[in-house]
């Protein structure tokens, strides 16, 4: 991982654009936020929060590609989520309950993000801080509650097709077999369900 500092300009415009749309545009917070960010690189299979680790910052997306995802001790993968550009990452349970993440975070391609120090939240008692707090909390609520009864109560080709139809965008950037742990099936299935289906 390298560290740059500060922001191009349209690294900075899409910073801004992910904060607003979580509800942060005061310039005053804003500035403020700028002043304790770093920009970091990330080299693909790069951690970012490994699993046992107390999480220091948020992210934002700059590019690049981020997996969650949970190992066992024998180094079985399960793939929790995948995000993009202009999206947030981060262990929000982990920094709510005040201890070390249970999952890890790695990026799957060379990815830019910026780092925000968790404690900004504590030291920016903003409407606008806590607002975006739960927001996020919201989001992340209402993404698991959605997984967890695609995985529960749809079968594998039921699956598929909503992957095509919520997440199509994964389908071009992350590996077959990852995908198919995220869906919860073997690799073997999901390449002959996505011969069948197409994609």
């Amino acid at each position: 991982m390298t560290m740059n500092n500060p922001l191009d300009a349209s690294a900075a415009d899409l910073f801004r654009d992910v904060l607003c749309r979580y509800g942060v545009n005061d310039p005053e917070i804003l500035e403020q936020l700028s002043q304790v960010l770093e920009l970091r690189d990330y080299a693909r299979d790069q951690h970012i929060i490994r699993a046992g680790e107390t999480p220091t910052h948020f992210f934002v997306i700059l590019n690049g590609l981020v997996r969650y995802y949970y190992a066992s001790p024998e180094g079985k993968d399960w793939n929790k989520a995948f995000f993009h550009e202009g999206e947030l990452v981060g262990s929000l349970s982990a920094y709510l309950k005040q201890q070390p993440c249970n999952y890890n975070i790695e990026v799957l391609e060379p990815s830019r993000l910026v780092a925000v120090p968790l404690q900004i939240f504590a030291r920016q008692r903003s409407l606008q801080m806590q607002g975006m707090l739960d927001k996020v909390t919201r989001e992340i609520m209402l993404r698991n509650e959605a997984r967890e009864a695609l995985l529960l109560t749809c079968n594998s080709e039921e699956r598929y097709r909503w992957l095509q139809l919520n997440e199509s965008w994964l389908l071009a950037r992350v590996p077959q077999y990852q995908l198919a742990s995220y869906l919860s099936m073997d690799a073997v299935s999901f390449s002959r369900i996505k011969r069948k289906l197409g994609g």
